[in-house]
């Protein structure tokens, strides 16, 4: 199973805009498949950017994460993640092709301080796979929520990483509906205060005293359903936090499932 994704960051800082679109494959390789839980072997391909890296610190922070991949994991059947598999295994091979990457830069000093930071968030399991669910696509992957009761008040949680700001928990409610076109849809919304940490992170970067003291970020996320056996096609999520016109972001990410492959 392939997840061909597409991922765009829009943010306009102080009347100036900044576009980043990125895409990338992550293939789920069935190692073991149970009753009760599966195993996956997870790939990434080669990230393509536009515009293109020329920054050197990016380019090499990208080929620190690509090393990353391939990893083991858990999941339930349903596809809610477990765990980390062979993850000591996975160290070993990890320190193997950074050395290898560091032959590459000739021991740079700025890149030996760049993979030692990088490292803070590899030798501690918990860490690592928090790091990973930062990244929305991460996210997307294993948020399969339930519907929830029209009832009762918002029940389905997800926690957003925005760079730069700080992760916000945002509390919402999930409901099937019906497009326009008559897709089967599974819809995700939520809309959250930031708290003041957040606030004062987009207070810094637009060097702005006078924001709101509530400013809201909204979350949406669809998955379309296919209507022969009622399985994930794509999916797709938007965070959006516009406070005036100093500062807007907005984050976008689509996820299509390709099931026709070796790895079904």
């Amino acid at each position: 199973m392939i997840f061909e994704i597409t991922h765009k960051i829009n943010t306009t800082v102080n009347d100036n805009l900044k576009e980043i679109q990125t895409s990338f494959n992550v293939e789920f390789l069935v190692l073991e498949k149970k009753s009760n839980f599966n195993i996956y072997e997870v790939s990434k391909t080669k990230v393509i950017n536009k515009p293109s890296h020329e920054n050197t610190y990016l380019t090499f922070l990208e080929s620190l994460d690509q090393l990353t991949y391939p990893i083991k994991i858990q999941t339930t059947s349903e596809g809610k993640f477990v765990k980390l598999i062979e993850y000591k295994e996975w160290l070993e091979k990890w320190e193997e092709n950074t050395a290898l990457l560091m032959e590459e830069y000739d021991d740079n000093k700025n890149a030996q301080d760049i993979l030692d930071r990088f490292n803070l968030n590899v030798y501690d399991e918990k860490t690592f796979v928090q790091n990973k669910f930062k990244e929305p696509f991460w996210n997307l992957i294993f948020f399969n929520p339930e519907v929830d009761d029209e009832q009762q008040s918002n029940s389905t949680t997800i926690n957003w990483n925005i760079k730069t700001i700080g992760n916000l928990e945002c509390v919402g409610k999930t409901k099937f509906t019906t497009s326009d076109s008559g897709k089967s849809l599974l819809c995700f919304e939520s809309q959250e205060v930031l708290d003041e940490k957040c606030i004062q992170n987009i207070d810094f970067i637009t060097n702005n005293k006078a924001n709101p003291n509530e400013c809201k970020a909204n979350v949406k996320v669809i998955s379309t359903l296919d209507a022969s056996n009622r399985k994930i096609k794509n999916k797709s999520a938007v965070f959006e936090i516009k406070t005036d016109t100093l500062f807007h972001y907005k984050e976008e990410t689509f996820l299509n499932i390709n099931r026709e492959t070796n790895s079904k």
